[in-house]
């Protein structure tokens, strides 16, 4: 009988030892990851320290891409790319992967960034702003959310189309392709090289579709506008970096461009 009840309470002090060491995540933490996942949110502060909007002609920025929890991130300067992972208890770790190796006037911020991210074990989010810290100290970097409009909106022309070996000025020998954002609005213009054209826009965290895009109808020289639009159909994923737009699909650059 010893035996037996012996047995019971080590399988008993087994489960709640189990449970006690789970970091399951709470609802609380869903709701907060929710918030922050899939959007890109805006260096403001470095270890106390205000960061300008614009650094080597770059906004500094951390943006979480849900659907692979990666991140990608610069201090204005180089992207760094890695994982993220959420725990219980607004619990949060990154783990490094690749970054580029551009030289700068200013890396500062690329550097103290690269250090939050080693150092960071938890964070906040309060009236919009999320902040990285370790332990109970004060912030090692806050960052503020990045409004999608605020960020598109405008004229950007064409300044990379993947698969093709002619140049953009044999492709498009009157103009270069232009595409036309209006902020609040899910409405898409440009200029394909000759013909107008206009569509949809649905913007889902950092994934996009573009979808029924329409176009007059003059015959144009040059074979980059029926190229163009078939790419722009096929787009996944957008980023901006300062003045420079990608557009993606599957992780792969397809077209870029460069703010007029």
């Amino acid at each position: 009988m010893k035996k037996v009840i012996f047995s019971m309470l080590a399988v008993a002090t087994l489960i709640f030892a189990s449970c006690g060491g789970s970091k399951q995540i709470t609802a609380d933490d869903t709701a907060d990851i929710a918030k922050i996942t899939g959007k890109k949110w805006q260096l403001i502060e470095l270890a106390g320290k205000p960061i300008a909007g614009m650094i080597n002609g770059k906004m500094p920025y951390l943006q979480f891409h849900a659907s692979e929890s990666r991140y990608s991130a610069t201090g204005g300067c180089n992207t760094m790319n890695g994982t993220y992972k959420f725990d219980k208890g607004m619990r949060l770790r990154f783990t490094g992967g690749i970054s580029t190796m551009m030289a700068c006037p200013d890396m500062e911020s690329d550097r103290a960034l690269a250090e939050v991210f080693k150092l960071t074990d938890n964070y906040t989010l309060h009236d919009g702003v999320l902040s990285l810290n370790v332990g109970r100290r004060a912030p090692l970097a806050k960052f503020k959310e990045v409004s999608n409009d605020s960020e598109l909106a405008g004229t950007w022309e064409l300044s990379f189309m993947a698969d093709t070996r002619l140049p953009l000025i044999t492709l498009f020998p009157e103009k270069k392709a232009t595409i036309t954002f209006e902020a609040g609005s899910n409405k898409v213009s440009g200029n394909g090289g000759c013909n107008n054209y206009g569509g949809n826009l649905e913007i889902k965290g950092d994934e996009v579709n573009f979808s029924d895009i329409f176009s007059t109808k003059m015959a144009c020289p040059g074979q980059g506008e029926g190229l163009y639009f078939q790419k722009l159909a096929s787009v996944d994923k957008i980023t901006v970096s300062g003045d420079t737009l990608r557009m993606s699909f599957k992780n792969r650059d397809i077209l870029s461009f460069k703010k007029k």
